[in-house]
């Protein structure tokens, strides 16, 4: 079963989440302590392992993208809450820069006041309490966090660059969020076809906890489903089902092998395998699978025999061999079960 792993954002912690825990099991992480968002995605995927169900709000969208593109074959789906994937903008160093002036200098509390209320729904007067809940969220943090993250913000990857994630997609975003609009998430979904947009009204940038009901319905429902189709991988014991959700696993894989199809990639192949390797985004496990010729590894990862088998024919591998390793059997094994037959080596 995956975890679902809530990823906050700027100066925020599990408070933005509130109503998701309580709607769905769950792990808050921990971004105050990195430098970078590429720290941040390595962090917390060697802090959570295994099959993960990201769900990033804000800040914690552009780390939940850097995960996806580190590990594509970890993640079973991502839900990006209030956010963008743009790079830099002119004139935001100074913009941020002001900022981190602003909590040093004033503290937590003055940084609170000048800054959460563009981040709520114009259009209507912000609730007494839940300013102060978010306030209390803010000064819980510390300049220093502050200025960590928002610097980690100036050197952000170009998300738009590198988002090739195939998987399920949930894009949630307040109709009145005027620091990461609508447009911005309409722009994801354009390059994620797959993503599904979902536009919450009465809400700003938090929608979270603008429109906690709603948000955490949409969010509950889509990672129970999400996690379904998962553990719908290996109905069959014993046997990878190459479905959807393997199939987005696997697409680096299938993609890499399907370059072999052209003697410029068998070429490139046979001359520096691993260079040929570094053209396509193969997760760790992958590539390891594909240099040692584990077959059933290959397949377990996503790996459609009619594209692998192509790296057979380029480093020549008998197909009695590669069946025998999809049965879990030695060759002499399974030409004697499976054939009826004896090799003589």
């Amino acid at each position: 079963m995956p975890t679902v792993l809530l990823i906050p954002g700027l100066v925020s912690d599990a408070f933005v989440w509130t109503a998701v825990t309580a709607a769905l099991p769950s792990v808050v992480a921990d971004v105050t302590t990195q430098t970078s968002i590429p720290d941040m995605a390595r962090d917390l995927l060697a802090r959570h392992p295994g099959r993960l169900i990201l769900a990033g709000h804000s800040m914690g969208g552009r780390v939940a993208m850097e995960m996806a593109r580190m590990a594509p074959g970890r993640i079973a789906g991502m839900a990006l809450l209030n956010t963008g994937m743009h790079p830099r903008r002119a004139g935001e160093e100074a913009k941020r820069q002001a900022m981190i002036d602003l909590a040093h200098g004033q503290g937590m509390a003055a940084l609170a006041a000048a800054w959460l209320p563009g981040m709520m729904n114009a259009e209507t007067v912000p609730d007494p309490a839940l300013m102060a809940s978010l306030s209390a969220m803010v000064c819980r943090m510390t300049p220093d966090i502050h200025e960590r993250q928002l610097r980690a913000l100036l050197s952000r990857p170009d998300a738009a660059a590198t988002l090739a994630y195939k998987g399920p997609m949930l894009l949630i975003v307040g109709r009145q969020d005027q620091w990461s609009p609508v447009a911005q998430h309409q722009d994801i979904a354009r390059l994620c076809p797959q993503a599904r947009l979902e536009v919450v009204e009465n809400a700003g940038h938090f929608a979270p906890v603008e429109q906690p009901a709603t948000v955490a319905g949409l969010l509950a429902d889509w990672a129970k489903s999400v996690a379904a189709a998962d553990a719908g991988l290996d109905r069959i014991p014993d046997t990878p089902l190459f479905d959807r959700p393997r199939s987005n696993i696997g697409y680096a894989l299938n993609k890499m092998a399907m370059g072999l199809s052209t003697p410029e990639g068998r070429a490139a192949f046979l001359a520096d395998e691993p260079a040929y390797l570094d053209r396509f985004a193969l997760t760790p496990d992958q590539r390891a699978a594909v240099q040692a010729r584990d077959w059933a590894e290959m397949v377990r990862l996503g790996g459609n025999l009619f594209y692998i088998l192509k790296i057979s024919a380029v480093d020549p591998t008998p197909i009695r061999a590669i069946g025998a390793a999809q049965a879990g059997l030695s060759l002499d094994a399974f030409l004697d079960i499976r054939l009826g037959k004896v090799t003589n080596g």
